[in-house]
């Protein structure tokens, strides 16, 4: 177990993962196209790292991704006990959360263009100030999220559980557009 490291520009292809990481920082790393899979980050943060095409395998938590590029990232196989995760000013891009549980999840002022959370349970989470063009939300678990700024979304209620999810007036537009009908004023 690694405990209260920092680690700046490291790349990771070059370095074995440790099976645990504890209150660690990552600065500038690259974990592009890894599968990091028998390594588990507790109160880790990350900080402006690469992620694009990486995979995560194993568990999550408390977990901050601030300022990341995970273009193409896949949580699809996430250990099911992550928990705590916030996505600060990231692009998520292609990124894949399908069946993920990641309830509770924070999503602050990222690009999250064409991700998918399809059959996710997302539920109490937060979208702040987060642009979701084009993101799928097919058979998810939306319940007591929160969409209140968050903007270019297009969700059908008649797929997702949305009971308690916040919108705002501007936003529901987005949970009509599956209607194809022209929402003017």
């Amino acid at each position: 177990m690694t405990e209260h490291e920092t680690f700046e520009k490291v790349d990771f292809h070059e370095m074995e993962l440790d099976d645990e990481y504890y209150d660690c920082v990552f600065v500038a790393c690259d974990f592009s196209k890894l599968v990091i899979r028998n390594t588990d980050f507790e109160k880790c943060e990350f900080r402006a790292c690469n992620f694009t095409l990486a995979s995560f395998k194993e568990a999550l938590r408390d977990v901050t991704f601030a300022d990341c590029k995970m273009t193409g990232a896949d949580f699809t196989d996430i250990d099911r006990f992550s928990d705590g995760l916030v996505f600060e000013n990231s692009r998520l891009d292609y990124a894949s959360f399908v069946e993920a549980r990641l309830r509770k999840t924070v999503f602050r002022g990222c690009k999250m263009y064409e991700g998918y959370f399809n059959d996710a349970d997302m539920a109490e989470s937060v979208f702040d100030r987060c642009d979701l063009e084009r993101v799928s939300f097919v058979g998810t678990n939306l319940e007591k999220a929160d969409f209140s700024t968050s903007f270019n979304f297009s969700i059908n209620p008649a797929m997702c559980k949305l009971k308690k999810a916040v919108f705002s007036r501007h936003g529901l537009e987005g949970l009509l557009a599956h209607l194809d009908i022209d929402v003017r004023g």
